[in-house]
């Protein structure tokens, strides 16, 4: 999973309505919501980024317990209005 964040944050693209608007349009329907401090662990109490990671459909695999959000959400609408300084949120291109 380190692997799959550390390629995530490489390729990340700018938290807006467009970009949460462009992956509706690609099917996607759902975000993983994954907070990571400075050295890239987990925290969901103080994180210095918000990942999110667009899924097309949640994961049946009970290992796989996470945050989730649907992308058309008020949350995330509300969130991408913003000025988001901290945390700062990406959305993974991967």
């Amino acid at each position: 999973m380190r692997k799959g964040i550390s390629e995530g944050r490489s390729g990340t693209v700018e938290f807006t309505v467009k970009a949460l608007d462009s992956l509706q349009s690609r099917g996607f329907k759902f975000v993983h919501v994954i907070g990571l401090t400075v050295d890239n662990h987990y925290d969901y109490t103080d994180p210095q980024l918000l990942l999110l990671v667009p899924l097309k459909e949640l994961p049946t695999d009970p290992e796989k317990k996470g945050i989730y959000e649907p992308i058309e959400s008020e949350l995330l609408y509300k969130w991408a209005n913003e000025v988001n300084e901290h945390p700062k949120i990406v959305i993974a291109s991967n």
